[in-house]
């Protein structure tokens, strides 16, 4: 090279090449199907795009022939052609996790799932082979495709595991990827940063189930309080299973209200052991919908314990007949049976209150509805209120507790602080309304239950706390309310109606508009007069053609002829030949319409 040409070299300016690999991947996924985890679907987009940067570039492999290309430092001419050995570890990690997906209805894909898993391994060290022998790339494209690879063999030997059980392997890998998106978090903006904190957070729950595998118990621990993650899918869900059967097989008996009872089910004794991690805190710190479907799936499983337990006293002949009494004798069983019924309607009380703080948060605008669920009203939240005072009503009803002065008097303290709160949501129902004298009166009755509420002195602290805070809101609540009232009583001006129409029903005055007050009175309203005056009305007249069957007419024997002179008369032959006439009124009657006629 000569002096000229080094010059012409020195001039060139050489740009650096960039890949946000984190950004790019993450976008892809959620744009093309992995939002709805469809990994086919991303496969697919990664072999389209594949091909349109290898026709782009000029980078295929043959025509007509396959002839292999393979990608190294050299052949990188520019920074979109870095795109093309991520894709590749992402079409064969995509397909690895389709036939994850695929294998659960045909077993025999598990081989092609190992043997993708190990290409999408292959083809991350590449990538990072590639990058470091670039020296064109900034040093952050070369710290993110650590990033990535790293992750990438880690989950790929985390997946291989379940065969190979060595589980010490992606912990290496795990460790590495966390140091450089820690790291790599520090110098990014705030999108990128919320990109990196879920992946970090995904790792860290990888780590502590190879730890847990491992032996390590403060790793299971914290593992059985993820109830609520899906960075492990299934595997968290087989690992809380277990976790309770080891747990149930050695409980064998379980003591409240210092009575200890046998749990012979199998399924009663996983339903307590989740119960009692739920009341422990586990439900605690969940918020919203899924502290709901938590309960849920406890009533659920509640209410299967409770059949098995109910089957079991059907043939105690004691336990029909103390159902229906309220004292007496409870057998251990029986017993048990209260117990499960209990912690049913205690579920059910914490569910309903769960849901009330829902809806009142969405009501006040502190949170937004789910998609696809309608908006809830007051009446919404006075209906779970009612429900909690059912349950509390319900419980003092317990066959065994009904002499436990304990417990009655925690519920009747629950169940003023319940009305108080229902009359409240009550008074806020009829003020959506505009019905503001109605949402007056409702606000007076309830700072009267809240001020027998704070007498009580079994109240809970957090009770009083709601009570202070529904307080607060009443004071503005009730100013409001009452200039609503006066407003409306000042907006409509008051007629009096005049002295000469005052007594007049409405059907007299048809031709005056007059306002009178008597008319919205649905019990009296002075519409017309009752009863009415009597008024001559002319009778119909009377006319029966019966009549003529009364009247006597004369006898008129004496003019008709004597039989033996009708034969001796030549003038009445020509008469004897006629008919006999029927004679009267009666007999023209009975000719016409042929009555009377012989036949």
């Amino acid at each position: 090279m000569n002096l000229y040409e080094k010059k012409i070299v020195k001039n060139v300016k050489i740009t650096a090449f960039s890949l946000r690999v984190l950004s790019v991947v993450h976008e892809a996924r959620m744009c093309h199907g992995l939002r709805h985890k469809d990994y086919q679907l991303y496969r697919q987009y990664c072999s389209r795009r594949i091909r349109r940067i290898r026709k782009r570039f000029d980078f295929r492999q043959g025509d007509k022939k396959f002839k292999k290309k393979d990608m190294h430092a050299d052949a990188i001419k520019d920074e979109k052609l870095l795109e093309l050995p991520l894709l590749l570890s992402e079409r064969c990690w995509a397909y690895a996790m389709q036939l994850k997906e695929e294998s659960m209805q045909d077993p025999r894909k598990k081989y092609a799932l190992r043997n993708k898993l190990r290409k999408a391994a292959t083809h991350s060290v590449s990538f990072e082979q590639i990058v470091e022998g670039c020296h064109r790339c900034d040093a952050r494209t070369q710290l993110e495709v650590q990033g990535y690879s790293a992750w990438l063999q880690g989950t790929v030997l985390f997946e291989l595991a379940e065969w190979t059980q060595q589980w010490d392997a992606p912990v290496a890998f795990f460790t590495k990827a966390i140091a450089v998106y820690s790291k790599l978090s520090e110098a990014v903006n705030e999108e990128e940063a919320s990109i990196i904190s879920g992946l970090l957070s995904e790792l860290e729950v990888q780590m502590r189930y190879c730890r847990h595998h491992l032996g390590d118990q403060a790793a299971t621990i914290s593992l059985l309080a993820m109830t609520n993650n899906t960075a492990l899918g299934e595997k968290l869900n087989v690992l809380v299973s277990l976790a309770r059967e080891k747990q149930a097989s050695t409980l064998s008996e379980v003591t409240w209200k210092n009575r200890t009872m046998a749990v012979k089910h199998e399924k009663v004794r996983m339903f307590l052991i989740a119960e009692g991690e739920s009341s422990s805190g586990g439900g605690k710190s969940r918020g919203g919908q899924d502290r709901v479907d938590q309960y849920d799936r406890l009533l659920m499983e509640c209410k299967d314990a409770i059949a098995l337990v109910r089957d079991d006293l059907n043939t105690d002949p004691s336990f029909k007949s103390r159902q229906q009494t309220s004292s007496g004798a409870v057998s251990s069983g029986h017993f048990l049976y209260t117990y499960l019924c209990y912690l049913r309607l205690s579920l059910t009380l914490q569910r309903n209150l769960a849901m009330t703080s829902n809806y009142t948060a969405i009501i006040s605008g502190a949170m937004q509805p789910p998609k696809g669920s309608k908006m809830p009203r007051e009446q919404d939240v006075v209906r779970l209120y009612d429900l909690c005072i059912q349950s509390l009503t319900e419980t003092r009803l317990l066959s065994g507790l009904e002499d436990d002065l304990e417990l009655k008097q925690e519920n009747d303290a629950k169940v003023t602080f319940f009305k108080a709160m229902r009359c409240f949501h009550v008074g806020e129902s009829y003020a959506k309304q505009e019905k503001w004298a109605e949402a007056l009166v409702l606000y007076d009755r309830t700072a009267e239950r809240i001020t027998e509420a704070k007498a009580i002195p079994e109240l809970q602290e957090s009770d009083r706390a709601s009570l202070a805070s529904a307080s607060d809101k009443l004071i503005s609540l009730t100013c409001t309310a009452k200039a609503e009232v006066l407003l409306s009583l000042s907006s409509t001006p008051q007629q009096v109606t005049p002295t000469h129409l005052a007594k007049k029903p409405l059907s007299e005055r048809l031709d005056e508009y007059v306002e009178d007050q008597c008319l919205l009175n649905h019990t009296n309203p002075r519409v017309l007069t009752m009863p009415p005056a009597a008024s001559p009305v002319p009778c119909k007249p009377l006319f029966f053609d019966l009549a003529l069957n009364h009247i006597g007419f004369p006898s008129l024997d004496h003019k008709l002829p004597v039989k033996g002179a009708e034969a001796a008369s030549p003038a009445s032959a020509g008469e004897a030949n006629k008919p006999d006439q029927p004679g009267g009124l009666s007999g023209l009657v009975k000719g016409l319409w042929g009555w009377g006629s012989k036949k």
